[in-house]
């Protein structure tokens, strides 16, 4: 019983170990970065412009080409 137990815990816990699901957000520099990859805000090039939709510190949205850029210069062992 209690060797089927510990297995099925192991096997949920899986890679992330035993750290906590829910950890701090860091230091100021990777919230600010998060932010500017997953800008919550629409972007204005794709729908109608809403100047009340975005706060004014998101009021300069990343340019299309930069946005498509963003995952392949991340991960450029994926050949995009």
């Amino acid at each position: 019983m209690s060797t089927a137990f510990t297995v099925a815990l192991l096997s949920t816990i899986g890679c992330r170990g035993l750290k906590t699901f829910f950890t701090p957000p860091g230091p100021l520099n990777k919230q600010q970065a998060s932010a500017v990859v997953h800008d919550p805000y629409p972007q204005n090039d794709i729908g109608p412009y809403d100047a009340a939709s975005r706060p004014p510190s998101y009021q300069q949205p990343l340019a299309e080409p930069v946005r498509n850029r963003l995952i392949p210069d991340a991960m450029p062992w994926l050949g995009r």
